[in-house]
């Protein structure tokens, strides 16, 4: 995964190849299990993009010092927000976490997810 702004970056969104594995940092509910792969990196590492998959759970979110689109791939999930407005999201459903979003991720099943980072800081 060389950066490079002069050529188009493809990464694949079927089956995750040597995913890296992990657990939220958070937790709430469940044994929830993350499978993520990063497909791109540039801006000297202040942006990323990748492919992410999460099993059944609730785990709290945290976005300080960066931005998040997302855009929801497969599956179905719930985004509380601090406010507890909920935000059912499903394949096709975009969405952005702005900096410092402290709400909450609610997964009955699986959700897999594209994503791309800005750092903010």
């Amino acid at each position: 995964m060389a950066e490079s702004h002069s050529q188009l970056v493809r990464f694949s969104a079927g089956p995750l190849v040597n995913p890296e594995i992990g657990k939220p940092r958070r937790p709430m509910e469940g044994d929830t299990v993350f499978r993520s792969m990063t497909g791109f990196e540039g801006n000297g590492g202040r942006a990323s993009s990748g492919i992410w998959e999460s099993t059944a759970g609730k785990f709290r979110a945290d976005t300080t010092g960066y931005i998040e689109f997302g855009y929801i791939l497969e599956g179905e999930c719930r985004v509380v927000d601090p406010d507890g407005t909920v935000h059912a999201l499903r394949a096709g459903d975009p969405f952005v976490m702005p900096e410092g979003y402290k709400g909450h991720w609610e997964v009955d099943a699986f959700v897999k997810k594209v994503w791309f980072v800005s750092l903010t800081n």
